[in-house]
């Protein structure tokens, strides 16, 4: 069976938004106050607006290893932090959350990067006044 016409209506641009190739970088920090600071600096240093940040329960990497049969792993509070960034800046912006978010530091946590299908930027209109924190 021959099917002709759009399979699938994401990739029709003239019905919607306006996408870009885009990554999900992804960044699981202790719950330590660390994200704080590499917020400040997405923002301050490379003007990141859109970043998401989740509270979730972590277990470390060896915590079923180590967990007694039976039983379930130990648990900490951490911290997930997403950011979606055009895919020709997402190599440069995860070196720079690695090098921010004191990855190097035991326990330090995880940075991961894959690609997207689409993203769409959104934007406020001009004279649209910043919120203040």
């Amino acid at each position: 069976m021959a099917v002709k016409g759009n399979l699938n209506a994401m990739q029709d641009s003239t019905k919607s938004a306006p996408r870009e190739a885009s990554k999900l970088i992804i960044c699981m920090l202790p719950d330590d106050g660390s994200h704080k600071a590499l917020l400040k600096a997405l923002y301050q240093e490379k003007q990141i607006t859109r970043v998401e940040v989740i509270s979730c329960l972590e277990t470390g990497s060896l915590g079923n290893a180590n967990a007694k049969p039976g039983t379930v792993a130990d648990t900490y509070m951490g911290r997930m932090v997403r950011v979606v960034v055009p895919a020709a800046e997402a190599d440069a912006l995860f070196e720079f959350i690695c090098e921010n978010a004191n990855m190097d530091r035991e326990g330090g946590g995880v940075v991961l990067q894959h690609a997207l299908v689409t993203s769409t930027l959104f934007s406020f209109p001009e004279g649209v006044a910043e919120e203040e924190t």
